[in-house]
């Protein structure tokens, strides 16, 4: 039992040895020279068969930003009349929102 505990004890720390003698590695220090960087710029593949200025809002500006909610148009929902009242076709104490 006690040499089970010491052999273990050795594959643990044999495990953790080769994280003692690691050594980070040193890299040069360069300054990188923007010039020598080359740029290529692709040319845009897909072409569109319709004019997209056509879908878009009048005054659309796609560098504005957020726009606020008071730019939006909300549908108010009306009511829809029936000619009848409908608690009368529910059960009594009916709750739709009662889980």
């Amino acid at each position: 039992m006690i040499y089970r505990k010491y052999i273990v004890l050795a594959f643990v720390a044999a495990l953790f040895l080769p994280l003692l003698s690691a050594k980070t590695v040193k890299t040069p220090n360069e300054i990188v020279d923007i010039s020598n960087i080359h740029f290529i710029e692709l040319e845009s593949g897909e072409e569109l068969e319709f004019n997209t200025e056509d879908y878009l809002p009048q005054d659309f500006n796609p560098y504005q930003g957020k726009p606020s909610i008071s730019t939006f148009n909300f549908i108010e929902d009306d009511q829809v009349e029936l000619g009848f009242d409908t608690a009368d076709y529910l059960p009594k104490g009916f709750n739709p929102y009662k889980k």
